[in-house]
């Protein structure tokens, strides 16, 4: 009878996982306030890493717009909800690759002119990179 209730309390579990996992699947462009003539080109799920202490970082999960204006991100999951980023092309100095953590090379920093950083991590982080450089050229 035991095991039965494990196995049956598994099964919920990983069905549990497999809903949110499916139901997070896919972008959603209505999360984001555009402005006028702002039209969104690419989108993607990512993570904006925020510096706590010396060395620790606080991960915050959520989903990224690269519009024809600026870069948009906005979390989605549990603590990350109320964080929102919001980078005019304009303002971009410098985009370099970084790390997550010390093994994982999937982010990248982005350092604007008011002396502000902002790393984010994204699966393919040079396809997002090449936008990025190539929408900040345009703005200039």
């Amino acid at each position: 009878m035991i095991e039965f209730f494990g196995k049956l309390t598994g099964f919920l579990i990983l069905g549990l996982i497999a809903y949110l996992l499916f139901k997070n699947k896919g972008s959603h462009p209505d999360l984001f306030n555009l402005i006028d003539g702002e039209e969104i080109i690419q989108m993607a799920k990512g993570d904006y890493w925020v510096k706590e202490l010396l060395w620790q970082e606080s991960q915050n999960s959520g989903e990224f717009a690269f519009t024809n204006k600026r870069i948009l991100f906005k979390g989605t999951f549990l603590k990350s909800a109320d964080k929102e980023v919001s980078i005019p092309y304009s303002e971009i100095l410098s985009v370099e690759k970084s790390f997550v953590g010390l093994f994982f090379p999937v982010a990248f920093t982005i350092k604007t002119k008011d002396n502000k950083s902002y790393k984010f991590a994204i699966m393919k982080r040079h396809i997002y990179i090449d936008l990025i450089n190539s929408l900040a050229q345009k703005s200039e």
